[in-house]
């Protein structure tokens, strides 16, 4: 291998695993999302939706308990009673971003073994950035949160981490409070990602395209997989998944809210990706 190739597989590593991803990376995350927008009912408020689609990663190094669908129906919950289109959208996009986690992150998903779990993200997203860039889909556009969509986070994790609010809510009587969650953080953590996410969009612009497919092909699950195009076909069935399963997140939180209790929001995602897993002999594996 050149050294050039070395070179950028170091790298990859490193900016991968300070992304803390260990699930689908910043760009796969914001194309799976791209696949669903079209369920957004306010155009107007599409931005925000790919904020919230952005953020959870953002949040998940120093408090990796709001990476949870808990806490998106805790959120989505507060945005709804904001009344306001953009935060309920910002909401709803930060649930599906979850939502798709739990499609790659199943144990028999793509994104394994979990020893790999870094280079994969990395060359999906460089996949992503130099075959489905287009019109639809903009890999190397940033969403950066408002300052009302970063107050929603910080007072629904407030909210989040109260015992007796998790009770009377139903949303979840487990809780384990994490760090102190404070507006000063949240800008350290906002500023961490932007750096990382900046440094992967360089690192995707020289990256060459025989080294991702390599990378893809070589770290594949799905251990029958004999060419790069057999890899692509896996991740095609897991990306249909990822946005069926977004798609289910956002109609569960209208279908629940109106119920006044969304305690049965996380179980129903859970459920429903635990059958497509089932319907396909475990595993996301096509070939």
């Amino acid at each position: 291998m050149h050294q050039t190739q070395t070179t950028i597989i170091v790298f990859i590593i490193l900016v991968s695993s300070l992304l803390n991803s260990h699930a689908w990376g910043p760009v796969t995350h914001l194309y799976l999302c791209s696949l669903a927008d079209h369920e957004t009912t306010a155009s107007t408020a599409l931005y925000s939706f790919y904020a919230g689609c952005n953020s959870p990663d953002i949040l998940k190094k120093e408090w990796p308990e709001l990476h949870s669908l808990e806490f998106a129906a805790e959120l989505f919950w507060h945005a709804y009673n904001s009344t306001t289109d953009g935060l309920i959208e910002f909401a709803l996009g930060f649930g599906c971003h979850i939502a798709s986690d739990e499609v790659g992150h199943h144990s028999k998903g793509f994104l394994n073994p979990p020893s790999a779990d870094h280079e994969i993200e990395f060359n999906l997203d460089s996949m992503i950035y130099h075959e489905r860039t287009g019109e639809q889909f903009d890999a190397t556009r940033e969403y950066d949160m408002s300052e009302h969509e970063i107050n929603l986070i910080l007072k629904a994790a407030a909210q989040y981490t109260s015992v007796q609010s998790s009770t009377h809510r139903n949303l979840r009587k487990d809780v384990i409070t994490p760090k102190f969650i404070d507006r000063a953080r949240m800008q350290s953590a906002i500023n961490r990602f932007q750096l990382l996410t900046s440094a992967e969009h360089a690192l995707l612009r020289i990256q060459p395209s025989s080294l991702y497919k390599f990378e893809l092909q070589r770290h594949s699950f799905c251990n029958n997989v004999s060419n790069y195009q057999e890899v692509v076909t896996n991740f095609n069935l897991s990306a249909d998944w990822a946005v069926s399963t977004c798609i289910l997140w956002r109609r569960t939180m209208w279908t629940l809210i109106k119920r006044g209790d969304l305690k049965e929001a996380a179980p129903t995602i859970h459920r429903a990706v635990n059958e497509l897993f089932q319907a396909n002999n475990g595993t996301s594996c096509v070939i």
